[in-house]
């Protein structure tokens, strides 16, 4: 379970450090499909809805008491 807390911090991290960067990216960026998968943008929010499942796998294994089986 910490596992999976650190790592969606780090995610979240990483993930808010790409969007603001994506987002001054973007005037001088075009608008076509392999201009938006290629920018930080897309990829910081990835992030961030990725570390929300962390965050919540997290919180699913702590209601279960699954961590005090190991």
């Amino acid at each position: 379970m910490v596992r999976k807390l650190i790592y969606g911090h780090i995610e979240l991290i990483v993930g808010c450090y790409l969007t603001a960067w994506g987002i001054n990216l973007l005037p001088v960026s075009t608008p076509t499909p392999a201009d938006i998968f290629s920018k930080p943008l897309f990829w910081g929010l990835i992030l961030i809805v990725g570390s929300g499942c962390f965050f919540f796998l997290a919180m699913v294994i702590a209601i279960k008491g699954e961590w005090r089986k190991k």
